[in-house]
C-alpha cells in the first residue's frame, strides 16, 4: 500500500506564516515559526479568518489617531 503526499497548494507567504491548501482533503496548512503548524478544515479555517479580520478591523480602529473636535469660534458681530 502506498501513501501518496497531499498536491499541496500554496496560497500565501509572509514572514510570519505560510498557508496553503490540501485540495483533495479540503486541509488548510497554517505554519507559523518555531515549527508550529496547524490544520484546519476548510470551514474551520474560514470561521478563524473571519475571526482574525474583524479582530484587526477592531484593533485598527482603536490604533487610529483620535479625532479632535473642531472648536467652535463665536464671533461678536457689531451692528
Amino acid at each position: 500500500m502506498q501513501n501518496n503526499p497531499c498536491p499541496i497548494e500554496p496560497l500565501i507567504k509572509s514572514k510570519f506564516c505560510q498557508l496553503s491548501v490540501c485540495p483533495e482533503c479540503n486541509v488548510v496548512n497554517l505554519n507559523l515559526p518555531g515549527r508550529i503548524s496547524l490544520q484546519f478544515e476548510t470551514a474551520q479555517f474560514f470561521e478563524i479568518a473571519h475571526a482574525f479580520n474583524k479582530s484587526a478591523q477592531i484593533l485598527r480602529a482603536k490604533a487610529a489617531p483620535k479625532k479632535k473636535s473642531a472648536k467652535v469660534i463665536k464671533l461678536n458681530h457689531l451692528h
